[in-house]
């Protein structure tokens, strides 16, 4: 069996769905695996006919027939999910959760998550964390201080269980809301009116097609699909603009472990521009270059606003690299680049940022990136290959958002992969 672990070296956004389509056609992968984050991933695959879906839970190397399997670190939306089936079987896919399994172990996040979430940023005023307000990190966050109480997807098979599990969670809320600022009376009435009994049956309905496998399906080659970015991660991100996941490869890498896999290789994923879509410091944030850029596969919302952009960030794409010990690079949106693009390749007080080891560190690295002061310089798409190339080797490169748009480079020699 092979492995090919996907991340994104940036704040999300990286061409990971794109990359995930691509590289199961071209290594004719049977399995394509989601290994952390959860139900508010958008990985955009568009075909050559048109035909284009946002990949939320299931693989992005569906279009292309390879099986979708949830590892445990993965959180579920089973609300979502129903609705993300039927476009896939609209766009010609024949019963998509035939082709689902999900890990007994993964996290559900329901519709008081969602609420609490919402009620939970909105309480922040003016200095929102940037969350996509769908209740991911509220369920993590329920699980990391109640254990055993929280929604586990082997919970969606047992109704009296389900439903006092949700008894407790929304009595739990309940208590905690009454001491957040600046609450919103519509989504509170909402978290009050409903009933357990209710959410249960909802949750049942939408997950009774679910497929619960603890084990990872037997295939020749697995594509490991990320999910956000390394710049948000709950230990590496900067503190409190993070996701409450690791988005590290460390949840593929302890799936692999389980299985007969020994040929792996990390390929992390950029832009080649930076961007970010929510709130927290973007130090090559260029206005000009936000208006320029349209990009349809990430339309504004009422969370995390607008996305933004700017010039590529060479200190924060070492310091990702670094940190997920990557053996090569996926370069996207080369076509969108302008003729004498510029790079930050240092800051005026450093070349490079160190790995913070506490809570602590990553708040003082949000303050630092927050008055950072970018040198740019110009080059040319081939000396950005060059630039790019000194990082990892960079082997696969995209023109457009197709996977015919994507290429192999001529520096593509690592047996591991082909």
């Amino acid at each position: 069996m092979k492995a090919i672990i996907t991340v994104g070296l940036g704040f999300g956004d990286e061409g990971k769905g794109a990359t995930v389509d691509y590289l199961t056609r071209s290594l004719d992968a049977e399995l394509v695996v989601r290994y952390c984050g959860g139900a508010q991933a958008g990985h955009n695959v568009e075909l050559a006919d048109g035909r284009r879906h946002t990949f939320s839970q299931f693989g992005a190397g569906t279009f292309a027939g390879a099986k979708t399997y949830l590892g445990p670190r993965m959180i579920i939306s089973p609300a979502t999910m129903l609705p993300e089936a039927r476009h896939l079987r609209e766009l010609g896919v024949a019963d998509p959760f035939s082709r689902l399994s999900v890990h007994p172990d993964c996290l559900v996040s329901t519709s008081y998550h969602v609420w609490m979430n919402q009620l939970r940023e909105l309480s922040r005023g003016k200095r929102r964390h940037g969350s996509c307000g769908l209740g991911i990190g509220e369920a993590r966050h329920y699980w990391l201080h109640y254990g055993m109480d929280a929604v586990f997807a082997s919970d969606l098979k047992d109704q009296r269980k389900l439903q006092s599990k949700l008894t407790l969670m929304r009595e739990r809320f309940l208590l905690e809301v009454q001491d957040l600022p600046h609450i919103d009376k519509d989504l509170c009435v909402m978290l009050h009116d409903t009933t357990p009994g209710i959410e249960a049956d909802l949750l049942q309905h939408c997950s009774r097609d679910l497929i619960l496998a603890s084990l990872l399906p037997k295939c020749r080659v697995a594509i490991f699909e990320g999910a956000q970015g390394i710049l948000l991660d709950e230990w590496y991100g900067f503190h409190p603009y993070t996701t409450w996941s690791t988005v590290t490869p460390l949840h593929a890498l302890e799936l692999i472990e389980t299985v007969d896999i020994t040929d792996v290789t990390v390929l992390g994923i950029t832009r080649a521009y930076s961007t970010r879509h929510g709130a927290g410091p973007f130090p090559t944030e260029c206005l000009r270059m936000t208006e320029q850029l349209v990009d349809h596969g990430n339309p504004g919302n009422d969370w995390q606003g607008s996305i933004r952009s700017g010039p590529l960030d060479l200190v924060l794409l070492k310091y990702a690299a670094d940190i997920c010990q990557i053996d090569a690079l996926v370069v996207n949106c080369l076509d969108q680049l302008p003729e004498n693009p510029r790079i930050c390749s240092t800051y005026a007080d450093a070349e490079q940022i160190e790995i913070p080891t506490s809570l602590n560190e990553q708040a003082a690295l949000t303050k630092r990136l927050e008055s950072a002061v970018p040198r740019f310089r110009e080059t040319t798409a081939h000396g950005l290959f060059e630039t790019l190339n000194e990082v990892a080797p960079v082997e696969i490169i995209s023109n457009g958002p197709a996977s015919d748009d994507r290429q192999r480079t001529a520096s593509w020699t690592s047996n591991r992969i082909v």
